[in-house]
């Protein structure tokens, strides 16, 4: 054989081998735009589009599954052969004792070139391969449902933490105004108390009311400041810029349903996730049971053995061989048998945990859709509240135009209105919320669709 065939014979071996061909993951659409579209909040969209290209948690879950999909291929390499290349070069030195009969050969010295390529493949008579690679795409799959759950949490929790901002910012807007209400309702009250027209208790409880007002205030400030920088550090920026957001009067989210059907539970990561942990368990038990049965190996190499370099590559240096070697692990201290029992108990155990998670699943998606008819009777409670008081304000302002009231009076009247307001900013903002409590429930599909229970499962 001469190098130029032995060159074509290297080629095919390397290039004949299957490879396993890259798999798509068809993943669920994590940035969800058409819910976040229902909002009509163009601001909170680009923030969205930055939390999804700067966030670092969101990143770490991508990279996760990366890693998962590099096992899965991981696993599929034992479905293939395995070709390796393990050259030798060796020099005897013999001595004048080796002897064969009468025959007494002189001392020596001879070296030995050896070129081989080996090949194994382990014939996968019990599917325990297969079965390994399928574990792993198991794994993968829960990994995707993993990135899925930050994508929804994270996303959801950003526009919570955003809609709290929209209402520190208007709290701290209104308690200014209340607190510079209150400031000229203590001026007018001192000095009535000084012409000997308002009692000192009175005077007190005025400046008392102001006092605990700007208390308040402060408070607003920073729980403002703490919302901002939560968000900063979720859009992954390293400033203290303020975080830009849309007035509460323009503020629009979708409403929740009166009734939700169990079956949107299908929908949650956490639940896809626990069935499909449940199914790699019941996987790995079946790898389990096949360890108990013999393997064979299939084998064979071919390359070159020579005694000298010049001619390696003859035609009578040429070797191969084949062959088929059965292995079979009869004991191993009853090691088999204990991961065989471990996967079986890890099965039963996911089991187990699929139909906890379907009873959370059932029981989180009922608060959070009993909460959000709460947060609706309240808003509606709370606008009724706010327009009597309107209505009482009103009132009380022509009282003051006729001299049926005092100034101080109609000053109070427009103090309870703000009070009235601030009440309706947080349930507004509550039941803008508890639409994100309920997306987050549903498993970050549009509940308000018709179509959301009856579409097949499209993870």
């Amino acid at each position: 054989m001469t190098f130029k065939k032995f060159v074509i014979i290297l080629t095919l071996i390397l290039t004949v081998t299957p490879a396993m061909a890259k798999e798509q993951i068809d993943r669920f659409s994590y940035m969800n735009m058409d819910w976040w579209k229902k909002y009509n909040d163009e601001i909170l969209i680009s923030h969205l589009n930055t939390l999804y290209t700067n966030n670092h948690n969101l990143k770490i879950a991508a990279l996760k599954t990366k890693q998962a999909e590099e096992n899965v291929r991981l696993a599929g390499a034992n479905q293939l052969p395995q070709v390796g290349f393990s050259g030798e070069f060796t020099r005897e030195m013999r001595g004048g004792q080796t002897q064969f009969g009468d025959l007494v050969i002189p001392t020596y010295s001879q070296n030995h070139f050896l070129l081989p390529l080996n090949a194994s493949y382990e014939i996968d008579i019990w599917g325990e391969n297969y079965l390994n690679r399928k574990s792993a795409k198991k794994q993968k799959e829960i990994a995707i449902q993993e990135e899925r759950a930050a994508y929804i949490y994270l996303t959801s929790g950003f526009a919570s933490n955003y809609f709290n901002l929209i209402k520190a910012d208007e709290l701290e807007k209104i308690s200014r105004d209340i607190i510079k209400l209150q400031s000229q309702i203590v001026e007018m009250t001192q000095k009535k108390y000084d012409v000997g027209l308002a009692s000192i208790n009175e005077l007190l409880n005025e400046k008392q009311i102001l006092v605990q007002n700007e208390e308040e205030l402060n408070k607003l400030i920073e729980k403002r400041k703490v919302i901002n920088n939560q968000l900063v550090n979720l859009l992954g920026l390293n400033s203290n810029k303020e975080i830009e957001h849309i007035s509460i009067d323009k503020l629009s989210y979708p409403q929740a349903p009166e009734e939700l059907s169990a079956t949107i539970i299908q929908y949650r990561p956490d639940l896809i996730q626990s069935e499909t942990y449940a199914q790699k368990a019941g996987i790995d038990v079946r790898v389990a049971r096949r360890e108990f049965l013999p393997k064979f190996i299939l084998f064979g190499n071919i390359g070159f053995n020579a005694y000298r370099w010049n001619s390696i590559f003859n035609d009578r240096t040429f070797l191969s061989n084949i062959g088929i070697a059965p292995y079979w692990d009869i004991f191993s201290g009853g090691a088999k048998l204990a991961r065989y029992r471990i996967n079986k108990y890890e099965y039963k155990k996911a089991a187990e945990g699929y139909q906890q998670t379907m009873l959370n699943s059932i029981q989180e998606v009922n608060n959070a859709l009993a909460s959000a008819k709460a947060t609706k009777a309240n808003l509606l409670k709370s606008e009724e509240d706010f327009d009597i008081e309107t209505q009482k304000h009103t009132l009380a302002a022509k009282q003051f135009n006729i001299g049926d009231a005092s100034k101080l009076d109609e000053m109070k009247s427009s103090l309870n209105l703000l009070v009235a307001k601030q009440r309706h900013t947080s349930s507004k903002i509550d039941d803008a919320i508890s639409s994100l409590s309920l997306y987050n429930a549903v498993g970050g599909v549009d509940y308000t669709s018709p179509d959301t229970e009856s579409r097949t499962e499209e993870l």
